[in-house]
């Protein structure tokens, strides 16, 4: 009997929680204006003063999802809100009214509060808005957190104005620079007999043009003056020649001129959506150059729908920042002298004397001569690069104690029909002596935890550059990292 009427008293206790929670909703939202069992599309309905957003509303195509059941926020312009940017709308283009009112509908439920820091919510258009302090986009409302059945409507004197993305936003208001034409460039269209092709990089996209799109991250673009822009793309374009034609339909990707002008173009877009005080400290591109601002080099401010975009006369950068070191992990590799070793190759995480934890390869008892692992080193720009390596041998547990020497040497497209691999490998080098010679000898020592200058090699050609790690006789091969320095003249 006490049983049931615990239960009963549970059940009662529930029921009561339940009203209180509903009460609460309705006390906290203001949702005491009548509306709260109507859905949205009900709510702008039958208020007069929404009725221009309404008829928008109709010809949008989204009236139907303000009747689901989904819960939505609402933001609603007023009649005079609308009629005051009533000029800068064509509300007779179909696209333009989908564009503004998808703009005000925002997937889920979002109430503003002038306490809570910036909060994005994502909109029928898939931009993002600001909910800041009790605003949206820096818009302050006439009513706020309204209820209604599937969701919550604030009112504002002023629409939310659709910005585009920095991508888009580049290619409008700054279509007539050099810089914006530069970005147009990379998406090739061409024709082979009546069938139209389009080429859209993946190398592009990924370094540059997803930076510019993406809606769920913040970015400041930099947009630079014509003779700027010219000056500093002819001091990179020596650094990324290939021999690739010019003008190649087949492969655009691959010339001197695309991957100069990508190189350029990633080097004007930094994390963050950066305040005029943010600007005046060194700035990081995304591809992890660093450069400066001068605040009396800047025109002009442009707000995007994911990020800034500043028109500059100029931005500081060092060469050196911009031609980049280049580092090989052991861990790497793209393949051996032979398969048939696994046994024999160990992919290891140690850590040092000095507590550091690192990873290398250990390839050791394969008993056969002149073994050797292929890595490649990516990105190589046309310079002189000083070669450095690292490889840690004598700790605790390794079975290689004594020092031994190891080769680094580097695939000579010149040599690419000789039948014999590792003949392949025979580009001319500067080893640690300073002698010319084919090869890097690589000497490593017990418990030396230290690079190793290993000597100076020349990539003629923008890309990639193949390399050995090769054993003497039959001895072992360890490798942490091979480091390339850029020599900048």
């Amino acid at each position: 009997m006490k049983s049931i009427i615990y239960k009963i008293n549970l059940a009662l206790l529930s029921l009561c929680l339940l009203f209180s929670c509903s009460k609460k909703w309705e006390d906290h939202f203001g949702g005491g204006d009548g509306n709260a069992q109507k859905n949205l599309y009900e709510v702008v309905s039958e208020h007069a003063e929404f009725s221009t957003f309404m008829d928008l509303l109709n010809k949008s195509g989204y009236g139907e999802s303000l009747k689901a059941s989904k819960n939505y926020t609402l933001i609603v312009p007023t009649n005079d809100a609308i009629a005051a940017v009533q000029d800068q709308y064509n509300f007779s283009d179909t696209a333009v009214i989908k564009s503004f009112v998808g703009y005000h509908i925002i997937n889920s439920v979002y109430n503003v509060n002038p306490g809570v820091d910036t909060v994005k919510a994502l909109n029928f258009r898939n931009k993002y808005v600001e909910f800041t302090h009790g605003t949206f986009d820096g818009i302050q409302p006439l009513q706020s957190n309204l209820v209604a059945s599937n969701g919550l409507y604030h009112v504002v004197g002023q629409p939310l104005k659709p910005l585009q993305n920095i991508f888009n936003l580049v290619r409008t208001l700054f279509e007539d620079t050099k810089q914006a034409e530069a970005v147009n460039s990379f998406d090739t269209a061409y024709t082979e007999g009546d069938v139209l092709y389009y080429k859209y990089s993946p190398v592009w996209y990924s370094e540059v043009r997803r930076n510019m799109t993406t809606e769920n991250r913040k970015y400041t673009y930099f947009v630079v003056d014509d003779d700027y822009f010219e000056t500093a793309y002819a001091k990179l374009r020596p650094f990324y020649m290939t021999s690739y034609e010019e003008g190649n339909t087949h492969r655009p990707d691959s010339t001197t001129t695309f991957f100069a002008k990508k190189a350029l173009l990633r080097d004007f877009i930094v994390e963050g959506e950066l305040n005029a005080e943010q600007l005046e400290q060194e700035l990081i591109s995304v591809s992890g150059t660093a450069f400066h601002l001068d605040p009396t080099n800047i025109i002009s401010r442009t707000k995007a729908s994911n990020g800034v975009v500043y028109r500059v006369k100029r931005l500081d950068y060092q060469l050196s920042s911009q031609i980049k070191e280049i580092k090989v992990l052991g861990t790497n590799p793209i393949g051996f002298k032979q398969a048939d070793k696994r046994a024999n190759t160990f992919y290891r995480e140690k850590r040092d004397n000095n507590g550091n934890i690192y990873n290398d390869i250990e390839i050791y008892g394969h008993g056969v001569t002149s073994f050797y692992a292929k890595y490649r080193a990516v990105g190589m720009n046309v310079t002189k690069y000083k070669v450095y390596g690292r490889a840690i041998m004598g700790l605790a547990g390794d079975p290689q104690i004594a020092t031994f020497t190891q080769y680094v040497q580097f695939f000579d497209p010149a040599l690419a029909t000789v039948a014999n691999e590792p003949d392949q490998y025979k580009r001319a080098v500067v080893n640690k002596l300073g002698s010319n010679d084919t090869r890097m000898a690589f000497e490593v020592l017990p418990l030396n935890h230290d690079e190793v200058y290993l000597g100076e090699v020349t990539q003629d050609q923008y890309g990639n550059m193949p390399l050995l790690v090769m054993c003497n006789a039959t001895g072992p091969i360890i490798l942490e990292y091979l480091r390339f320095v850029p020599i900048i003249q």
